[in-house]
C-alpha cells in the first residue's frame, strides 16, 4: 500500500481533487475531455448515418473505452489513496449516470417498435431490451452474429454491446483493484498485466474468431485499462514521467536544437496532442470494416486518445479545438446522443425497407441531436445532481427492472403478434431467427438442402457458441456417389439451395455430390486472404473429392464475388485438369433487402405484384452484367448460367410461383431460393442443361 500521499501536480495534464470531504472523489473538470468525447460520438454518428464518408467512424467506440477507464481509474485510485473509497456510492453514482436516458430510449424503441414493427421482429427488440438493460448484449449480439444473422442496421438496439462491455469493466474492475491496493500489490503492476492479458488475447483471437474478440469483455478490457495506466500515472508518477518524457523528446538525437527548457513543456504537451490527434485522425479516416478489427488496428484510436489526455486542457490542440464551446456541448450530450442515433437510424430503415435516403439520414440525425439535449436537460442533469440519492439509485433500479422485464415478456410471447393480427400469420410463417430457425425446420430445409454437406458447425451455433473451426466430417453420402453418373455442387449456401430442384426434378442415375459450405466460396489456394478455417477445410476436400471421383459436371455457385473473391479460371483449369467435363457457373439469384416477405408485408400486402424491382439489391446486376462481358462466349472454359435471366425479365423479378403469394414466395430471406423456387430453376433451366450435356 502507499505510505505517502502522491504528488499531484503534473506538468502534463494536471488533475486535482474535489473538496476533501467527499467519498469518491472526482477528478477536476477538463473540458477538453468533453471536447474528445465529441470527436468520439461524431466519428460513431456520421459513420452510422453517413458510412461512405468516414469508414473507420466506429473507432470512437475506442475512444470512449480510454476515456472511461481514466475518469474511473482516476475517482478509485484517489478515493483509495485518501482512505475513503465507498463501494455503495461508487455504483449509486453509476446507476445515476447510466440508468436515467438507458431506460427512457429502451421505453421510446419498445413504444414505437409497438406500432411500426412485426412479429419477429419486436420479438427480437424485446430480447435486446431484456439484455440492454441487464447489460449483456454484447453476449447477446455475439451469440445471434453469424450467417443466419438479420443485418446489424435492422437491429435498433444494437449498439448497446459497447454499454454493455462499460457495466461489466465498472462491475468487476473497482473490486479487483481494492483487492489489489488491500493486499499490498503494486496496483500499476496488476493494470499492466491485466491489460497486456487482454490485448495478447485480442491480437491472438481476432484472426480466427473475429466476431467474439469484437464483442467480448476480456478481448476489449484492455482499451479501458489504458486509461488506467494513465490515470496512475497521472495520479502517482507525474513528475518522473514528465521528465522521462522530455529527456527521451529533447534528446540531441532528435532535436539538433532543443527548445529552452522553460518552453519544454509546452513543446511536450502540444506535440503530444497533435500527435495523438493524428493518430486518431488516421484511424477515422484510414480504416474500414474490411480490417479485422480491434487487433493491432485499435492501437491508433486508443494510443491517440491516451496521448490526447495526457498533453492535459494547456495543449494548443486540447485548448482551441477540444475544449471550444461547440464540442465542450457535444460532448456534454455524448452519451444521449449515442443511445438516440442509432434506433432513429435502425427504425428509419426499417420503416423505408431499404438505406433511407441522405435527407432522411441527415434528419434522423439532427432528431438524434435534439432528442439528446433534452434527455441531458430534462432527465440526466435533475436524476444525476442534487439530493435524495438513495431514492433515485433505487427507483432507477425498479425501472430499469421493469423495462428489461418488458422486453423479455415481449420476446417470450413471440412479438406480441396481436398488434398485427392480419399480418401476423403470414409473417411467422418465414420467421426464421437464429436460433430456432423455425421457417427451415418446418420446410426440412436442414434435409432438402442438405445441411449434413456443410462444414459450417451449426449445430454448435444454434447451441450459441459459434466457432470457425469446421465439423470434424462431412456425410459420406454427400462425396460417394451411386451411380456410374455424377454430378457435384460446390461453394456455399447459394448452390446448395439447388440441390432440392435437382434432386427432384434430375433421373434418380445421377449421382448429386454436394459439398456446399456456409458463406464459403468456391477456392483454389488461399493466396494470402483472410478465410476462416472452416471454409479452407471445405474447400481443400471439395477438390480432393472431385479429383477422386471425376464428376461429370460441376456446379459452382456463390452468394456474391464472382470472380473477385476466387478466380474462376483458374477453378476450372483445376478441374479440368482434374478430369470434369464441364464446369458450370451460376450467376446470383435476386436478393433482396429487406427480405422479401417483410417487402410484401410492409409495402405489397394489399396488392402483391408478380414481378418488381423494389428494394432488390443492386449488386446482383452488376456482378450480372460484369460477368456477362466477360464470359459470354465461355472464354473462361465454364459456362455462365445467368439466374437472372431466370427469375427476371423488364418488367421485375419474379416474387412467387403459382397462385398462393405465401407458399410460392420465391426467397424465405435476402436471397436465399425456397423448396418450390428451386424446383422452378432446375426443371425450367438447369436440369435441361444437365441432361443435354450428359448426352
Amino acid at each position: 500500500m502507499h505510505k505517502s500521499p502522491p504528488e499531484l501536480a503534473s506538468d502534463i495534464g494536471s488533475i486535482t481533487a474535489s473538496p476533501p470531504q467527499e467519498h469518491n472523489a472526482h477528478p477536476a473538470y477538463r473540458p477538453d475531455i468533453d471536447g474528445l468525447r465529441a470527436v468520439a460520438i461524431l466519428s460513431v454518428v456520421v459513420f452510422h448515418a453517413f458510412p461512405t464518408k468516414l469508414r473507420g467512424g466506429f473507432v470512437g467506440v475506442d475512444i470512449f473505452f480510454v476515456i472511461s477507464g481514466f475518469l474511473i481509474s482516476t475517482i478509485i485510485f484517489r478515493s483509495l489513496q485518501r482512505g475513503d473509497f465507498s463501494f455503495t456510492e461508487f455504483y449509486a453514482h453509476r446507476i445515476k449516470r447510466i440508468f436515467p436516458a438507458l431506460i427512457l430510449v429502451l421505453a421510446a424503441c419498445y413504444a414505437f417498435g409497438w406500432f411500426a414493427l412485426l412479429p419477429d421482429e419486436y420479438k427480437q427488440l424485446g430480447k435486446h431490451m431484456a439484455a440492454g438493460a441487464g447489460f449483456v448484449q454484447n453476449f447477446v449480439i455475439w451469440k445471434e452474429a453469424g450467417y443466419f444473422d438479420t443485418a446489424s442496421e435492422l437491429k435498433p438496439l444494437m449498439h448497446l454491446w459497447s454499454l454493455a462491455i462499460e457495466e461489466q469493466f465498472y462491475l468487476l474492475y473497482p473490486v479487483l483493484i481494492w483487492g489489489a491496493w488491500r493486499m499490498g500489490l503494486n496496483v500499476l503492476t496488476v493494470v499492466i498485466l491485466l491489460g497486456l492479458l487482454s490485448f495478447g488475447l485480442n491480437v491472438g483471437g481476432i484472426e480466427k474468431e473475429a466476431i467474439k474478440t469484437f464483442f467480448l469483455p476480456q478481448t476489449r478490457f484492455w482499451e479501458l485499462l489504458a486509461g488506467s495506466v494513465l490515470a496512475y500515472v497521472q495520479l502517482y508518477k507525474p513528475a518522473p514521467f514528465a521528465a522521462w518524457l522530455k529527456r527521451s523528446l529533447f534528446h540531441p538525437l532528435v532535436f539538433k536544437q532543443p527548445p529552452a527548457a522553460q518552453r519544454r513543456e509546452a513543446v511536450l504537451n502540444n506535440l503530444l496532442s497533435g500527435f495523438g490527434l493524428f493518430l486518431i485522425v488516421l484511424a477515422v479516416f484510414g480504416l474500414h470494416k474490411g480490417k479485422l478489427f480491434p487487433g493491432w488496428w485499435a492501437l491508433f484510436p486508443v494510443l491517440g486518445a491516451c496521448l490526447l489526455i495526457l498533453a492535459g486542457p494547456q495543449a494548443w490542440v486540447n485548448r482551441k479545438i477540444l475544449a471550444n464551446r461547440l464540442m465542450v456541448f457535444v460532448g456534454l450530450i455524448s452519451y444521449p446522443l449515442y443511445l438516440w442515433h442509432w434506433p432513429i437510424l435502425a427504425f428509419a430503415r426499417i420503416m423505408e425497407s431499404e438505406t433511407p435516403s441522405r435527407t432522411i439520414r441527415m434528419a434522423a440525425v439532427v432528431l438524434s441531436f435534439v432528442l439528446a439535449w433534452l434527455t441531458y436537460r430534462l432527465v440526466e442533469r435533475p436524476i444525476r445532481f442534487g439530493r435524495n440519492t438513495w431514492v433515485k439509485t433505487a427507483t432507477l433500479c425498479v425501472l430499469m427492472s421493469v423495462v428489461g422485464y418488458v422486453g423479455y415478456n415481449a420476446f417470450m410471447r413471440d412479438g406480441l403478434g396481436f398488434r398485427m393480427q392480419d399480418r401476423e400469420e403470414f409473417a411467422k410463417y418465414f420467421e426464421n431467427n437464429p436460433p430456432t430457425l423455425n421457417y427451415t425446420k418446418h420446410h426440412n430445409l436442414l434435409a432438402k438442402y442438405r445441411e449434413e454437406c456443410n462444414f459450417y458447425d451449426l449445430d454448435n451455433w444454434m447451441e450459441g457458441h459459434p466457432t470457425t473451426a469446421p465439423r470434424t466430417s462431412i456425410d459420406s453420402s454427400c462425396y460417394t456417389p451411386k451411380s456410374n453418373i455424377s454430378i457435384f455442387l460446390w461453394g456455399d449456401s447459394h448452390v446448395e439451395q439447388f440441390y432440392y430442384g435437382l434432386k427432384t426434378t434430375l433421373p434418380s442415375n445421377i449421382s448429386i455430390l454436394q459439398v456446399a459450405s456456409s458463406g464459403c466460396a468456391a477456392q483454389v489456394g488461399v493466396k494470402g486472404k483472410v478465410y476462416p478455417e472452416y471454409c479452407q477445410i471445405s474447400n481443400e476436400f471439395a477438390i480432393k473429392k472431385i479429383k477422386e471421383h471425376k464428376p461429370s459436371i460441376v456446379i459452382i455457385g456463390q452468394h456474391s464475388g464472382h470472380d473477385s473473391v476466387n478466380d474462376l479460371k483458374e477453378i476450372t483449369a483445376t478441374l479440368i485438369a482434374s478430369g470434369v467435363r464441364k464446369v458450370i457457373i451460376l450467376g446470383p439469384v435476386p436478393r433482396w433487402d429487406p427480405f422479401l416477405y417483410k417487402l410484401v408485408i410492409h409495402k405489397f400486402w394489399i396488392d402483391m405484384p408478380r414481378r418488381t424491382f423494389s428494394k432488390i439489391i443492386p449488386d446482383v446486376f452488376n456482378t450480372e452484367k460484369i460477368m456477362k462481358e466477360k464470359y459470354l462466349k465461355n472464354e473462361g472454359g465454364f459456362q455462365y448460367i445467368s439466374m437472372i435471366d431466370l427469375f427476371c425479365n423488364e418488367e421485375g423479378c419474379l416474387t412467387y410461383l403459382g397462385s398462393d403469394r405465401k407458399n410460392g414466395l420465391v426467397t424465405f430471406d435476402y436471397g436465399h431460393l425456397t423448396p418450390v423456387a428451386s424446383i422452378y430453376a432446375a426443371e425450367k433451366l438447369l436440369a435441361p442443361l444437365i441432361l443435354k450435356t450428359l448426352r
